[in-house]
C-alpha cells in the first residue's frame, strides 16, 4: 500500500525538477519595429515555447506588395541550447535554432501598399524552421522560413507555398533570468 503513494510522489517530483531545468524563458514580450507588433513567448516546457504576436505582415506576390494587420500563433522547440551552452554561446532570450508548428491569419484589409484589398481574411498554415537571437541589452531579432498552405475564405486561391518571416525587435522583459 505505501507503494501507491510513494510512486505518485517521486512522479511528481520528476516533473517539479524537470520545470526548474528549462532552458528556454518562463516568458518574454517582444516589441518588433520591421514588421510593426508586438509579440509574447511563454516556456511551456525544456526547451518548448508557445510564441502569439498580433502586428503588421509584409505580403507579396506577382501584382505587388502590401502590409496587411496580422495575428500569428507558434510552438515552437529549440533543438541546439546543449550545442549552445557547450560552445559558451548565449541562450538568453532564447536565442537558438528552432522548428515551429506555424500558423498565421491576415486580415485582407491593405494598410500600406498597392494590392487590392478584400473583405475578409486569408491565412498559413505550417511547417518552419527559425533562428532567433537575443543580445544582452535586448536586442533581438528572428529569421523563419518554411513551406504550408495558404487559405483565403474568397477566392479559390488555396495551395501550397513558401514563407520567409524576418523580424527585428526588443525584448522588454523575460520571465527569468538564467545562469
Amino acid at each position: 500500500m505505501k507503494h501507491l503513494f510513494i510512486l505518485p510522489l517521486f512522479a511528481f517530483t520528476l516533473i517539479l525538477n524537470a520545470q526548474n531545468q528549462k532552458n528556454v524563458e518562463d516568458s518574454q514580450f517582444k516589441i518588433n519595429f520591421l514588421n510593426p507588433g508586438l509579440e509574447y513567448e511563454v516556456g511551456i516546457a525544456k526547451d518548448q515555447t508557445l510564441a502569439f504576436g498580433a502586428g503588421l505582415q509584409f505580403g507579396t506576390n506577382s501584382d505587388g506588395y502590401a502590409f496587411f494587420p496580422a495575428l500569428n500563433g507558434q510552438y515552437r522547440y529549440y533543438y541546439n541550447f546543449k550545442r549552445r551552452l557547450d560552445r559558451d554561446k548565449r541562450i538568453q532570450g532564447n536565442s537558438g535554432n528552432y522548428l515551429a508548428a506555424s500558423g498565421t491569419l491576415f486580415l485582407e484589409e491593405v494598410i500600406i501598399g498597392n494590392l487590392s484589398s478584400g473583405d475578409g481574411y486569408f491565412g498559413f498554415a505550417g511547417p518552419v524552421y527559425g533562428i532567433q537571437r537575443t543580445y544582452s541589452k535586448g536586442f533581438n531579432f528572428n529569421l523563419e522560413f518554411g513551406v504550408g498552405y495558404y487559405f483565403d475564405n474568397f477566392l479559390d486561391d488555396d495551395g501550397f507555398g513558401p514563407t520567409v518571416s524576418f523580424s527585428i525587435g526588443w525584448v522588454l522583459g523575460q520571465g527569468k533570468k538564467q545562469k
